[in-house]
């Protein structure tokens, strides 16, 4: 699934306090080793290596792992962002 064209919103609303706490939100709901691997990953920007060796998992994992966490909070954030009442 692809996620909703985004282009339309006003850039102000995509990075306003309110959209960076439910990404937070979103990302805190997750289960907890999904969590950890986005937050290394795309919060703290750390390398796949580094993840892997931080929590010593596979690069599978740690790739099935970042693809569930950020397909889930994109998802979140798609229905925050379209109005709608599902997600975090």
């Amino acid at each position: 699934m692809f996620p909703d064209d985004w282009s339309g919103i006003p850039e102000d609303r995509l990075l306003g306090n309110e959209t960076l706490q439910r990404i937070g939100e979103a990302i805190a709901s997750l289960p907890p080793m999904q969590a950890e691997v986005i937050r290394l990953r795309d919060v703290l920007g750390w390398t796949s290596e580094e993840v892997r060796n931080a929590l010593d998992i596979s690069e599978t994992n740690q790739r099935v792992l970042l693809h569930r966490a950020r397909s889930r909070v994109r998802r979140d954030l798609g229905a925050y962002l379209s109005g709608g009442s599902e997600g975090v």
